[in-house]
């Protein structure tokens, strides 16, 4: 009688486990389900990002970041000219990309606005070509048969912004008395559909404001 007993239990638990199994198995489905349908949207999301930084390199090609650090890079700053103290000019030369950045301090007054440009050059213009057309934006005495510029990109107003300013002395020149500041700059960022992008960098140029 006990073992009858005992095998009815036993058949009792066997069909609770059975029944419970049954009852999870659905629930595991549905777990997997969930699983695939999150697996699949993760994989799409990362092939979206895929092509999004697809389309940004192809819109700013690998290698066409302006880095004004770079070891390559010269910077030329210019405030005066035969005539006497001018605005105040600073070019970066980026002879492996063919490229210029001119920055532009105003000197008409206290605010020393700022303004960049990117100018674009051919593939095939030379380091010394790039030297010839630098010299004639800023010197009176000009080369000859210089290379022009392919496309020349300003960057948004918003990019350049002046930091400080701090007056280091007071000048005479023949054309008027002048203040002379350090200003401090930073510029960034790129033109709409520019291929180029300048690295926000900051620096420090000499200013003269003419004070009377």
């Amino acid at each position: 009688m006990r073992r009858v007993q005992l095998e009815a239990v036993s058949g009792s638990t066997k069909a609770k486990a059975s029944t419970k199994q049954h009852l999870m198995n659905p629930l595991k489905n549905i777990l997997l389900c969930v699983l695939v349908v999150l697996t699949t949207f993760g994989s799409l999301a990362a092939d979206e990002k895929k092509s999004a930084d697809k389309d940004s390199v192809e819109n700013n090609p690998a290698g066409q970041v302006l880095d004004t650090s770079g070891k390559q890079v010269k910077k030329l700053e210019v405030s005066n000219s035969f005539g006497g103290y001018r605005n105040t000019l600073i070019f970066y030369t980026f002879k492996d990309q063919q490229a210029v950045l001119r920055v532009l301090i105003d000197n008409k007054s206290k605010k020393f606005p700022v303004s960049a440009l990117v100018y674009e050059f051919a593939a095939d213009v030379t380091e010394d070509g790039l030297k010839k057309w630098l010299n004639n934006q800023h010197s009176d005495g000009l080369f000859p048969d210089v290379p022009n510029p392919v496309a020349k990109h300003e960057l948004p107003a918003g990019s350049c912004k002046t930091l400080s300013h701090k007056l280091i002395d007071h000048t005479k020149q023949r054309l008027g008395e002048f203040d002379n500041y350090s200003v401090s700059i930073q510029v960034s960022g790129s033109a709409k559909k520019n291929k180029f992008r300048v690295k926000e960098f900051t620096t420090k140029a000499t200013v003269h404001l003419k004070t009377n």
